[in-house]
């Protein structure tokens, strides 16, 4: 691909007029020309015809992010294994399906709370009234992008939408929050004007929660649920949207992975206990499946059991 910004510029140009360069991309490797190059560069690799055909399964750049924690100066680190990088990929895959379970019943009660109490509240079409919201142009840009999801609600002939647009001429707020997105939800919540409504207490008080402590929770977990549903690397990432914590959890803050933990932790304390301590048997199992895996990466405490279960 031409990077070239200066749209008449030829690839023979070394430079175009806003001094960025055209550089010719590099050619594609085979699979196993992949496996000589991780080799050339200090990783071991036992079995070459199963790491291709891994290789195959994940491209080289979605494997090239986990063994970022096994490189020193562009190099591998002495001993490091091509089998520990996929046994660090498919623990992540693994951890992923975990915390995206948890994740999706707190996205439909979110819906579900969200439509009750406005509808009650303020009326059924207050999810357009730019008046019951803090930042009227921040509404406009969701108000776009609710126009975007019913669209597509439409172009399917999802029923409810056909429904109610056929009968009312519009998506009363009930109908509305089935065709939102998670980030749809959060964005209308974040953006709820206290004084001018009183479902935002309303709302919060259904997960237990502050207002303050909802809003910063729904706007984390979408972003995670966006990574999740992206199938991105959860592990060893850097959180560049990151939840204000409980007091009682903030000896545990940083931007890994651990602190969304505990905020579904708190929210199912709230709203379903049982499904939780289900949740970290799982979770359990996955980690000691694959026990050669650092949790360090990822912000997890030596006594990370306890801590989830809340001892």
């Amino acid at each position: 691909m031409d990077v070239n910004s200066t749209p008449h510029a030829t690839h023979e140009c070394e430079a175009n007029q806003a001094g960025s360069f055209s550089i010719s991309m590099k050619p594609p490797l085979s699979y196993e020309q992949q496996i000589r190059l991780m080799k050339s560069r200090g990783l071991t690799i036992c079995d070459e015809a199963d790491a291709a055909a891994k290789l195959a399964d994940a491209n080289y750049y979605r494997l090239r992010g986990y063994w970022l924690t096994y490189e020193r100066d562009g190099r591998f680190a002495p001993g490091t294994t091509f089998d520990a990088i996929w046994n660090t990929y498919t623990f992540d895959a693994e951890f992923r399906d975990i915390v995206w379970s948890l994740i999706a019943p707190i996205e439909v009660k979110a819906r579900t709370s969200f439509a009750y109490h406005m509808s009650h509240e303020c009326g059924p079409m207050s999810h357009e009234d730019p008046n019951l919201f803090c930042n009227h142009e921040r509404h406009a840009r969701t108000m776009e992008s609710l126009a975007r999801e019913r669209g597509r609600a439409e172009r399917d002939k999802v029923p409810c939408v056909l429904h109610n647009i056929e009968k009312y001429g519009d998506l009363p707020v009930w109908a509305a929050v089935e065709i939102m997105s998670m980030g749809t939800v959060s964005q209308l919540y974040g953006n709820l004007d206290a004084s001018a409504c009183g479902a935002a207490k309303a709302i919060a008080s259904d997960f237990g929660l502050k207002p303050f402590l909802l809003k910063s929770w729904l706007r984390h977990l979408t972003y995670i649920r966006n990574i999740c549903g992206h199938h991105s690397r959860l592990y060893n990432r850097v959180m560049t949207t990151r939840p204000t914590l409980m007091q009682a959890d903030s000896r545990h803050d940083s931007n890994k992975e651990f602190p969304t933990l505990l905020i579904l932790m708190r929210l199912y304390e709230n709203l379903w206990p049982g499904r939780w301590e289900k949740a970290i048997h799982r979770l359990a199992r996955t980690v000691e499946k694959h026990s050669g895996v650092s949790l360090d990466p990822m912000g997890f405490p030596l006594d990370w059991k306890q801590v989830l279960n809340g001892e």
